[in-house]
């Protein structure tokens, strides 16, 4: 290969051709022989006659230039043009193409195969045997180097894993590594307790070229309820200049398709490898949303799932005392209504019929005596649907205060409830 600053040529010798450049301008320059005079008496006929379409007997200069320059692009098209090259590797040895497989390399597996690829051509060609494994799930007893075109079979089965390499695991498969070879490591750029000691091993048996891409990388803390707000975190390394990601909520909408249903930039200061934003959402979509994800980039740390501390259950209140005139803390609903507020939300109704047409996650009695009987039946089959019952059995609710019948109606949801 033949470099010339940031162009080179896989071959060079092609570019002889242009030494024939001058022969060739002077071929195309070349006057054709001076024609045969012949003496014709009819000619005398022909005199005085002109053409409007003359032809000169020299081919112009401008065509000339441009025929060479065509032919000489030629050359240099065959020659092999490369821009920026690599610099050639050194060795003859076996190559081992070491890779970390983490869910840090999703986002760019394909460019790192890629790069693979060039490593096992430039290997291939050198005749050098190749191996390559990645850190998440290394090959049992040591790699195996085989030949360059057998290896290249072998990168479809490659994938990034989403899971951490063992460190413990890493540190005892590199110390028993054996034998004479060269490391190419391509690594997602996050630290672990066991890159030293794998640095240190694959160092005594050759030389170690470790490529780290200059692109950060994103994770995603899990996300968390903070004063009844959803609050969403990330980090990022490499920590440089101010830069800016998007959290979305993705969650299913009424029809029960999965769609984003909100999205708030993630802004990263200048210097900063922790960013955090609000997400406001509504009570009725923040209980849809499945998971939480930074758009665009494809890996697992990118994506937290979503749990049940973060919704809103809809409870429902019902007192026994009615709406009469008294002072606000003997209400029995005041202190169950400032618990629930922080992290529920409250459903009032004028009856019970109104109260499960709302379809409440709990219904809380307060110091409720009796019930009718359809809403006995009522609240019976809310709960065996799974709906929640909690009664308070306050001063004005005992035993021999319900009749027989009440008791054994509300039976079943007082076994379902736990009371």
């Amino acid at each position: 290969m033949l470099s010339l600053g940031p162009l080179a040529f896989t071959a060079p010798w092609l570019l002889l051709g242009l030494g024939a450049l001058p022969i060739l301008w002077l071929l195309l320059r070349a006057v054709p022989p001076a024609p045969i005079r012949r003496r014709f008496p009819a000619v005398a006929l022909l005199l005085g006659l002109r053409d409007d379409d003359s032809q000169t007997d020299r081919t112009p200069w401008w065509l000339l230039l441009l025929r060479m320059a065509a032919v000489a692009a030629m050359i240099a098209g065959f020659a092999g043009p490369i821009v920026n090259p690599q610099p050639a590797r050194q060795g003859t040895g076996a190559l081992l193409i070491l890779a970390d497989g983490t869910w840090a390399d999703a986002r760019d597996w394909t460019s790192r195969m890629d790069r693979v690829r060039a490593l096992i051509d430039d290997a291939a060609r050198a005749g050098r045997p190749v191996a390559v494994a990645t850190l998440t799930a290394p090959p049992m007893g040591g790699p195996v180097f085989t030949a360059a075109d057998v290896a290249a079979a072998t990168l479809p089965n490659l994938a990034p894993a989403a899971w951490e390499p063992q460190n413990d695991t890493l540190t005892d498969w590199a110390t028993a590594l054996s034998g004479d070879f060269d490391t190419f490591w391509l690594s997602d750029g996050l630290a672990r307790n066991s890159r030293d000691p794998i640095l240190a091993a694959l160092e005594s048996h050759g030389t170690v070229t470790v490529f780290q891409s200059p692109r950060p990388t994103f994770g995603l803390r899990p996300v968390r309820s903070v004063d009844g707000d959803i609050v969403g975190s990330a980090v990022r390394t490499p920590v440089g200049q101010a830069t800016e990601a998007t959290l979305a909520a993705i969650g299913l909408d009424p029809n029960g398709v999965e769609r984003p249903l909100a999205s708030v930039p993630l802004v990263f200061a200048a210097g900063d490898a922790v960013a955090e934003v609000t997400l406001p959402l509504p009570p009725e979509l923040r209980n849809r949303v499945t998971r939480f994800e930074l758009v665009g980039q494809t890996s697992a740390g990118a994506v937290s799932l979503a749990d049940d501390t973060l919704r809103r259950r809809e409870v429902a209140i019902v007192s026994g005392t009615g709406d009469a005139e008294g002072l606000e803390l003997l209400s029995p609903l005041h202190y169950l209504r400032e618990a629930l507020t922080p992290t529920a939300d409250l459903i009032d109704g004028a009856g019970m019929a109104d109260i499960l047409l709302a379809n409440p996650d709990v219904i809380i009695l307060a110091d409720v005596a009796t019930l009718p009987p359809d809403e006995v039946t009522e609240i019976a089959a809310w709960v065996e649907k799974g709906g929640l019952l909690v009664r308070f059995a306050g001063p004005r609710l005992a035993a021999s205060d319900l009749g027989r019948a009440d008791e054994d109606a509300l039976m079943p949801v007082r076994l379902r409830a736990g009371g």
